[in-house]
């Protein structure tokens, strides 16, 4: 990613962050959407976590992906329900219908707050995101090998992740 891009992308990071203060979630869930956050953001830059999520198993050439960010919408949302582990977080979806879709995120139910941490694929284009368009859905079947793929190459723990999906 060019330098002017890694700028912008810290700074959509600290954005990110910044919106969980604002947000006035129970001590909790700020402190562990934070870390969830930086921690899905630093491994989006890594060569080992692309490959596992998109080359693996669905052969996207992801060294054409033009920001760190793009594609990790449906791995990165799917994994952040699943590890709040708590129904104040919905996961949400924007389907074909949007020019630039499908594209997947997380509301924050108490408020109605979207919380999209992939936003800035779009910003970079200058295109807004839709966000009134989203509509509740769940992880699909293939959504457990997803989680599984993006958070072992994250190193983050994803067994925790799949048992509270199964709680549902």
């Amino acid at each position: 990613m060019r330098k002017n891009n890694q700028e912008a992308y810290e700074n959509a990071t600290r954005g990110l962050i910044q919106k969980l203060d604002d947000m006035n979630l129970p001590r909790e869930q700020r402190l562990r959407s934070k870390n969830l956050t930086l921690a899905f953001r630093d491994a989006f830059k890594q060569e080992a976590v692309k490959h596992a999520t998109f080359h693996a198993d669905i052969g996207y050439d992801y060294r054409y992906f033009p920001y760190d960010s793009y594609g990790f919408c449906r791995a990165s949302s799917f994994s952040f329900v699943a590890l709040m582990n708590s129904k104040d977080w919905r996961l949400m979806y924007i389907n074909e219908i949007w020019a630039y879709g499908p594209h997947y995120f997380v509301m924050y139910m108490p408020t109605k707050t979207p919380f999209d941490l992939t936003f800035d694929q779009y910003v970079y284009d200058g295109v807004p995101v839709p966000y009134e368009l989203g509509r509740p859905t769940s992880i699909d079947g293939d959504g457990k090998n997803v989680i599984t793929r993006f958070l072992h190459a994250t190193g983050l723990d994803f067994s925790v992740a799949l048992k509270n999906i199964d709680r549902d």
